[in-house]
């Protein structure tokens, strides 16, 4: 390991993730199928799916005040009250006005926090016992999981609840977001799921132009089978273009995403695909994003809303695990490597240990 590689990358990381086989060679589908062809559709303007089957189990929070122009990101930890373990199929989520997004956690937690609490975003899920369920920025939303796959919960679950909130109004607003797991028979699950979060946190943004990312390229774990993706960026954001690859990126690739769902960076559409995307060894996605900076400066990463974002989440099965990878870009010269992943880079414990201790 380089000298310095870990402390480099721990901050480094900290700061990233402040947010936070078919039968074919190809991923699925062939190349030259858009998103349409994957079975892509937008599911944030459609909640009204059929009863669940088992019992809904829902958490809240809010109730602070903010002023014209104030941000924040505060956290609550909070047990459901399900006596046994719980199969969810179905997370339903609402948001009042001045989300930028909502991150649902399955937390290891032993003592509630029921008052809202500053807190750093995705940081927590290196230094460990946060895992994300789902990630919503749009007011109504739902995370519609295939037949026979769930997030499996806990006797009374902890579950985390992160809200970042910007009030871009001229009053002052109370924030409230709400989630509901709706759940299936344990007899009918064939497997878990999971989450990927993946992106490139190695931009300049120059003042006063257009500016998109060179396409990026990360892997999928063989086996995995992506139901629903979605991407994100701050509000000079003009789209996140994602496409499926074999070990590589190309200069014109098919898009997956968002295809022919308009892309909004306040309300960035959440596309599932049925069947799944499958994938086998060394295929996965490429991808790049893309601002317009009508500023009258250069914009970087960063957590704030005059910072930008170049990232995307999918949900798969069957689980292996949350990962998050990032394009290590001119940290390479530090990291020894084009993308740093974890669980499955060597630097992710060291990682971990040291966030833990912040």
């Amino acid at each position: 390991m380089k000298a310095g590689r870990w402390a480099v990358m721990a901050a480094f990381l900290g700061a990233a993730w402040t947010m936070t086989g078919c039968g074919s060679d190809a991923a699925a589908p062939a190349a030259g199928d858009d998103a349409a062809a994957a079975g892509a559709v937008d599911v944030a303007a459609d909640v009204s799916a059929t009863a669940p089957a088992g019992p809904t189990f829902v958490a809240t929070s809010g109730g602070w005040t903010m002023q014209p122009k104030d941000e924040i990101t505060m956290c609550v930890l909070k047990r459901l009250d399900n006596p046994t373990d719980v199969w969810v199929t179905r997370i339903r989520t609402q948001l009042s006005t001045g989300s930028h997004h909502m991150i649902i956690y399955r937390s290891d937690a032993t003592d509630e926090q029921l008052v809202p609490q500053k807190c750093t975003p995705f940081t927590e899920t290196l230094a460990g016992g946060n895992v994300p369920l789902m990630i919503t920025q749009v007011p109504t939303d739902q995370l519609q999981l295939p037949a026979g796959v769930a997030f499996k919960l806990g006797p009374q679950q902890m579950m985390r609840i992160e809200m970042h909130f910007i009030n871009y109004t001229k009053d002052v607003i109370t924030p409230q977001g709400t989630v509901n797991f709706d759940t299936m028979d344990h007899a009918l699950v064939h497997d878990e799921a999971d989450l990927l979060f993946y992106g490139n946190p190695d931009f300049s943004i120059p003042k006063g132009k257009s500016y998109s990312t060179p396409w990026k390229y990360l892997d999928v774990w063989p086996g995995s089978k992506i139901f629903a993706l979605t991407g994100h960026t701050h509000a000079l954001g003009k789209s996140v273009d994602i496409a499926l690859a074999d070990g590589g990126t190309v200069t014109e690739p098919s898009l997956i995403y968002p295809g022919d769902l308009p892309f909004s960076w306040s309300e960035p559409p959440l596309a599932q695909f049925d069947p799944p995307l499958e994938f086998k060894d060394g295929q996965g996605f490429q991808y790049r994003c893309t601002w317009l900076n009508d500023t009258n400066a250069n914009v970087g990463f960063g957590e704030s809303a005059t910072k930008e974002m170049c990232f995307f989440w999918a949900y798969y099965y069957p689980s292996k695990g949350y990962r998050m990878c990032i394009n290590d870009g001119k940290y390479a010269n530090y990291t020894g490597s084009e993308t740093t992943c974890c669980p499955d880079d060597a630097l992710c414990d060291t990682i971990k240990a040291y966030l833990g201790k912040q």
